[in-house]
């Protein structure tokens, strides 16, 4: 019988990834071309254009939130379970999680993150959050988080 090697223990960064922001100005911009393109294409009363503006205000506001509100924190492995340090979530300090892979590019990982716990809750209300996590915040630890990623996960006890 061979011998198991687990993943060492690792805390990793994650952020904003920048190219979400760029897709959110865009998807903004395309929203301000067709509402420009439907007024001057139709012959539409002012009302109307106006209500348009206040649902693209509306879009802008919500965008800017997701934006604002993007999950920048630590993922962080002990060999038994995987634990969350948010910066930017009102949840629990560095509490466990269950982490599934969504989508692997090998040198960027887009995670969901489950049984997150949000501290502003009354009712203790549990969260998914989405988590794009790049090579380039710690090289030196990619090889690491990846071991921890797609390692069985076995009791530290079991471990030996």
């Amino acid at each position: 019988m061979s011998a198991r090697y687990h993943a060492p223990a690792v805390a990793y960064a994650f952020a904003r990834p920048a190219w979400a922001g760029w897709a959110l100005l865009v998807i903004w911009l395309a929203l301000l071309t067709a509402m420009l393109a439907w007024k001057f294409q139709s012959q539409v009363g002012w009302l109307r254009v106006f209500l348009a503006f206040a649902v693209l205000l509306l879009a802008t506001e919500l965008l800017r939130r997701q934006w604002q509100y993007w999950p920048q924190g630590k993922l962080l492995w002990n060999g038994e379970h995987w634990s969350i340090e948010s910066e930017t979530s009102p949840v629990a300090e560095s509490q466990a999680v269950q982490l599934r892979i969504g989508l692997d590019g090998g040198s960027w990982l887009w995670v969901c993150v489950s049984d997150v716990l949000l501290l502003k809750s009354i009712d203790g209300k549990r969260k998914v959050l989405w988590i794009f996590i790049t090579q380039q915040h710690s090289p030196v630890q990619w090889g690491d988080l990846r071991r921890a990623v797609y390692s069985f996960i076995a009791p530290l006890k079991e471990q030996g």
